[in-house]
């Protein structure tokens, strides 16, 4: 019986592989049947780790991986711009902080001398 297991897993295995070897994605896909684990696969490293136990859930999940991490590259480019964005907003606020900190003390005075 465990010969059949592993033997259908590695044929799933082999499928998925040579699917990913098609597109030119450069993962490769383990299926580990696993009814503990919390979700269905994920992509760890060059590994696109599949944990469901059938294997119609498994190639279900196996598409919804490879779409997000094809996805993955589109919103990359958009962490790119708003970290880019976040370090010139930083720095602009770093810029006006230190003028209101320079600023207060002259108003203080002016203030204080006028009272």
């Amino acid at each position: 019986m465990e010969a059949s297991v592993t033997q259908k897993t590695q044929a799933l295995e082999q499928k998925m592989n040579s699917v990913l070897r098609q597109l030119s994605v450069p993962l490769v896909a383990v299926w580990s049947p696993n009814p503990n684990q919390q979700i269905h696969g994920e992509i760890k490293g060059e590994f696109l780790l599949i944990y469901d136990e059938s294997e119609s859930e498994a190639w279900q999940t196996f598409t919804h991986e490879i779409v997000e991490w094809k996805l993955s590259g589109l919103t990359g480019v958009y962490r790119t711009i708003i970290n880019a964005l976040i370090e010139a907003l930083e720095k602009t606020i770093y810029v006006k902080k230190e003028e209101l900190i320079e600023f207060l003390p002259k108003l203080f005075e002016a203030v204080k001398e006028n009272r």
